[in-house]
């Protein structure tokens, strides 16, 4: 490199970072003051800028010299614009971030800190442990302390996919790649894996912690002479003893995954110690850290009825298909149902969720083919060892992934959940087979024409895919969905109705009643719970009931029907008719939701 281009590779570096400063700046000094149906458009226009900027000067740099010691500079300067937007919540100062379970896991969160629950009384605790131990470490609230804890597992993804692909290939621009690939979050789907706390999404990110430590374990080296003992124990067997214990109580579908990956490891391992010893000579056993992990996975399911009714549902499903009374696919059904009547395209919602994870799953295919047919000879014995363990347990989890969409189980999210488990595994294997493609690409005449021309247009091509990727981290309407953003005021609005109300009146709610909310606020008085009240009942509650009740109707509820779902269940009409009926009152009000109390 020329003292002219390193001159403007710094400056290109520095435009970038004081973009994306700029921009974390600004998004911080605009906390949201309300319920936000999307992140994208309340978020301030100067951060997605600099987003932009830092992305695109992190590419250029990248693309121009792979090699050069800039890279790295530009690796730091694309985590750091991609790592804040993933951190959008944090830096927008929301109060809380996730509905539905992720209200459930906050009030057990609460529980634990208030010491009403202990750990053993939840059948996945080290997320929620995390979270009270950031919260008292750090003094902050428990809400603010679980979304830390999501963005440091996010955080271990972004780095742990990298190191993976450097154990096949020790290649800089492998590397590179898998740097690039791991920053489009391609797991996150918004169906079953989210970007919140959700203890499947964030154990299957933690666990690549433990797939690395297994082969760095597998791969570390042995001596001939060595006792059989010392060839299982090792400084990073018990790092990978010890995170087998976080995992499994993480969460236990998660674990069954991982466990999956380890036999696969263990018994390409046996089989190679009995064919062709000499191509396992310089391996440690893996048989000791499997047996190990599924130890602690058969006495954590034991402990716990939640893992054997979810098996039982799984078998039922199955069961059901072979015999012919169940139907398939109910979620996927479902969802496109939704998805038309609020008059959006089938493949529309495809090409916005899915086309960059099928472009990485298609590649993840042929890197499987070219490993069955020997296609990658010039890989180490490691890396071709890595390749086969990875490529082989998709073979293996795939099938079992889809028969998640098989009879009573089908009605679940568990196949979405898979689904992202299945695009980790994938993004590591698909860098492999980007290398390769671009390393075979360089070599063809055609290159040599154009070439240049491509690695011109590569970082615009690279920072369309990121920004089309970006799109999609977060429910929005663009994709007609409502954001997960739980603001203070609804949840003091909650807390405060749960107080005030007649324990003998019945809560009903838009969309469902608020038995989340009851979850999150344990410490609240328990009301009692009714059903959803529906449109058409709107425009005459009094009529509806058969008596007294009370009716939440928040800044959410609106928005989220009216702007993201597009009105499909209920009208803007009917929401705004509760306010002015006879024998329906007003009884508080705090600017985020109001209380009605239906006499009925």
């Amino acid at each position: 490199m020329t003292q002219r281009d390193s001159r403007l590779t710094r400056t290109l570096l520095l435009v970038g970072f004081l973009a994306i400063a700029v921009g974390i700046l600004v998004a911080r000094s605009s906390p949201a003051s309300a319920y936000e149906v999307s992140i994208y458009q309340s978020t301030p226009a100067v951060f997605w800028v600099g987003v932009a900027v830092a992305v695109l000067t992190a590419l250029v740099v990248v693309v121009r010299a792979p090699n050069s010691r800039f890279a790295a500079g530009g690796v730091a300067l694309a985590a750091l614009a991609i790592a804040a937007v993933s951190a959008l919540p944090l830096v927008r100062a929301y109060h809380f971030y996730g509905f539905n379970d992720s209200l459930t896991h906050l009030g057990w969160a609460k529980s634990l800190v208030s010491e009403t629950l202990t750990p053993l009384d939840i059948v996945y605790p080290s997320g929620h442990v995390s979270a009270g131990m950031v919260s008292a470490a750090l003094g902050i609230e428990i809400t603010t302390a679980m979304m830390l804890v999501v963005f440091f597992v996010s955080a271990v993804y972004l780095v742990f996919v990298p190191l993976l692909v450097s154990l096949v290939v020790s290649d800089r621009r492998a590397v590179l790649i898998a740097v690039f690939s791991a920053l489009l979050f391609l797991p996150v789907n918004l169906n079953g894996f989210k970007l919140m706390f959700f203890p499947y999404s964030m154990a299957s990110f933690l666990g690549l912690v433990l797939l690395y430590l297994f082969f760095k374990h597998q791969f570390s080296g042995t001596d001939a002479v060595e006792s059989r003992w010392r060839g299982h124990v090792t400084p990073v067997s018990v790092l990978f003893a010890i995170g087998t214990v976080a995992l499994v109580s993480y969460h236990l579908q998660v674990a069954v995954n991982y466990l999956v990956l380890f036999a696969v490891a263990a018994g390409i391992q046996l089989v190679q110690r009995w064919r062709t010893p000499d191509a396992v000579a310089e391996q440690r056993p893996v048989y000791g850290l499997t047996f190990v992990f599924a130890a602690a996975f058969v006495y954590w399911l034991t402990q716990y009825t939640v893992g054997f009714s979810t098996g039982g549902l799984f078998v039922e499903g199955v069961l059901g298909i072979l015999s012919g009374s169940s139907e398939a696919g109910t979620a996927i059904s479902q969802r496109t149902g939704s998805v038309t009547a609020v008059g959006g395209g089938i493949f529309d919602v495809f090409v916005k969720l899915f086309l960059v994870n099928a472009v990485y799953a298609l590649i993840t295919l042929g890197v499987f083919l070219g490993v069955l047919f020997g296609r990658f000879s010039r890989l180490s014995s490691q890396g071709r060892s890595v390749l086969r363990t990875l490529t082989f347990s998709l073979v293996v989890l795939v099938p079992y992934f889809f028969a998640h969409l098989l009879g009573v189980i089908s009605e679940t999210n568990f196949f979405f959940r898979h689904v992202g488990f299945a695009m980790i595994l994938s993004t590591v294997v698909g860098s492999v087979g980007l290398f390769y493609a671009f390393e075979w690409l360089s070599g063809t005449e055609s290159w040599s024409k154009y070439g240049a021309a491509v690695r011109t247009g590569a970082p615009v091509a690279s920072a369309l895919v990121i920004g089309l990727t970006l799109m999609v981290l977060f429910p929005s309407p663009y994709i007609y969905l409502p954001s997960n953003h739980v603001p203070a005021q609804q949840m003091g609005a909650y807390d405060t109705a749960f107080g005030m109300s007649d324990e003998d009146i019945r809560y009903v709610g838009i969309r469902g009643n608020p038995d989340r909310f009851v979850d999150a606020l344990p410490d609240s008085p328990t009301p009692a719970l009714g059903f959803t009240t529906p449109d058409e009942a709107l425009t005459d509650l009094p009529s509806y009931y058969d008596g007294p009740r009370y009716l939440m109707v928040s800044k959410t509820d609106h928005d989220r029907e009216v702007v993201a779902y597009r009105e499909l269940r209920y009208s803007e009409a009917n929401l705004t008719a509760v306010q002015n009926q006879p024998n329906v009152n007003r009884v508080m009000s705090n600017g985020a939701a109001d209380l009605y109390y239906v006499s009925g």
